[in-house]
């Protein structure tokens, strides 16, 4: 009967140690767990640093539309790009995008 208590203990703690340890490497919040979670922020760092990127460069574009500082070469410029037009006196060149292979 002592060799039974002795052998039940032992199994219950290794049952014990088995359960937890499973639950701590693939639970809710488990190591595996985890690793996802952080490259899911890393995806999102990266993201948001994209946005960010994009935000400042179009505050810069609307800072030169705005009236109190106009920069009238820069609205030129988009003119010219967005009607498809030129100065008489200017040379347009343009060059055909090489091949991607």
């Amino acid at each position: 009967m002592d060799a039974i208590k002795r052998f039940g203990t032992s199994a219950f703690l290794a049952v014990a140690i088995a359960y937890f340890g499973y639950h701590a490497l693939t639970g809710e919040q488990g190591v595996l767990n985890w690793i996802v979670v952080k490259n899911e922020i890393r995806a999102a760092e990266a993201e948001l640093a994209i946005a960010v990127a994009e935000r400042e460069q179009l505050e810069e574009t609307a800072a030169r539309l705005r009236s109190d500082s106009l920069d009238l070469d820069y609205v030129e410029e988009r003119a010219r790009d967005i009607l498809n037009v030129a100065h008489p006196r200017e040379f347009i060149v343009e060059i055909e995008p090489s091949p991607q292979r």
